[in-house]
């Protein structure tokens, strides 16, 4: 199963979830405000220019009927005052400004926010009593709001203006289409920078993380690579203390455990009188058995000492898990000879599991006295045979049918004897 430290950094995908969210949150509101900030722009462009365009008029009106306006202005009946022929000049110039601006309607109120002009005669003389309208009239500030006429959208645009000391206010109604297509090319022509410069540096974001993706995989890989060559040189153990931990300081353990300890009979011999290629081609083939072995019930590999092998089983059942594990080495090795046999030694004790060796150069490895009696056990094994402590035999709870009588042995490296029994396959 791969571990998750051994997995490259997903900075692809990260940039995918994590970044393109960024960019495209941030390209929203910035076109939001965008939108926002131009369209409040281009609105009071267009008031200020309805504005002027509304004071020119007025102040060509007032220079060329200045009797007219007077009696608009003094609160004369707007029917009769507009009614009169000599007014026609001055309506003519009103009328410019909705002409000048595509406008529909335009109505003019005074401070009493009654009509004094309309280009609807049903109008003239209505007050209105409008909030925006007395707002603008108040305020002398311009004002605009979006309202529906004959089922078309259309702008109210509010100008007040100064006439002979009076506060008229124009409501000029143009067709939203004019200002909406002035917004939305603004609009567009705002957008097109800022949008490019997101999409160019998304592009090239995207190009660098994909880039350095590859990098990583690339990386990683290697290092899986050095790393699975190197674990075939050394225990599970060893290199699972390795990885948890990074700063070196690996811990050092007493626990009880069950060492396997297998030694080839006679091996001096073998490689005397053989090529090295043979004796290597021997070796090898002898430890893949047993490795395989010993690994189908559980047992990690210490370290193979040039033509032994010392394996670990540990956890619950460790002794019948090594004793199953040494018949079936011997049952195969019986089945399918070598050129030499091995002897096995099994035995269960405490041990000291740890790093041993300068910090430039260590091997994780178990040491103690039961390391050393199972080698002991080894030796006295012979081809074809495994010599087992007997407490380890009775705790593993495996039946002893096969095993010999009990046998008090003295082993070097201790004072008592050690009771064992032997096994031989078939």
């Amino acid at each position: 199963m791969t571990e998750t430290a051994d997995l490259p950094y997903p900075i692809q995908r990260l940039f995918r979830t994590r970044v393109v969210p960024v960019l495209i949150l941030s390209g929203l509101l910035l076109l939001g405000g965008g939108w926002v900030s131009v369209n409040s722009l281009e609105q009071h462009v267009y008031l200020e220019t309805t504005q002027r365009r509304v004071e020119t008029t007025i102040d060509l009106a007032e220079r060329a009927e200045p009797e007219f306006w007077n009696q608009l202005l003094s609160g004369a009946d707007p029917s009769k005052v507009l009614a009169d022929p000599a007014a026609a000049r001055a309506v003519a110039m009103l009328e410019a400004v909705s002409k000048d601006g595509h406008a529909l309607q335009l109505k003019i109120f005074n401070a009493r926010g009654v009509t004094i002009y309309s280009t609807d005669a049903a109008d003239w003389g209505v007050r209105e009593e409008n909030t925006l309208l007395r707002q603008v009239l108040d305020s002398k500030m311009p004002a605009l709001e979006t309202s529906l006429s004959h089922d078309q959208k259309v702008y109210e645009l509010y100008i007040p203006t100064e006439t002979n000391g009076q506060t008229l206010a124009f409501e000029v109604y143009e067709p939203a289409s004019v200002l909406d297509e002035i917004i939305a090319d603004s609009f567009i022509q705002f957008a097109i920078l800022p949008v490019s410069i997101l999409l160019v540096l998304g592009i090239w974001l995207a190009r660098i993380t994909r880039n350095a993706q590859v990098e990583i995989d690339s990386r990683v890989q290697m290092q899986q690579s050095l790393r699975r060559q190197l674990e075939r040189f050394v225990s599970q153990s060893a290199g699972m203390a390795a990885r948890q931990s990074p700063d070196g300081s690996v811990p050092i353990t007493r626990s009880g455990m069950t060492l396997f300890y297998s030694d080839v009979r006679d091996f001096t011999s073998l490689a005397e009188f053989h090529p090295p290629k043979a004796t290597v081609d021997f070796l090898n083939e002898l430890m893949t058995r047993q490795v395989e072995a010993v690994t189908r019930h559980g047992g990690d590999v210490d370290k193979m000492i040039g033509d032994a092998l010392l394996v670990r089983f540990e956890g619950a059942d460790r002794e019948a898990r090594a004793l199953l594990a040494a018949q079936e080495i011997l049952a195969d090795l019986a089945a399918h000879p070598m050129a030499r046999g091995i002897g096995i030694g099994v035995h269960d004790g405490e041990a000291i599991l740890g790093p041993i060796g300068p910090a430039e150069r260590q091997d994780f490895t178990v040491i103690g006295d039961s390391v050393n009696l199972a080698a002991r056990l080894c030796a006295l094994a012979g081809d074809g045979q495994l010599v087992v402590d007997e407490l380890a035999l009775r705790r593993s709870g495996l039946p002893d049918d096969g095993f010999g009588e009990v046998e008090d042995q003295q082993v070097k490296g201790r004072t008592a004897q050690v009771r064992v029994r032997r096994w031989s396959p078939g």
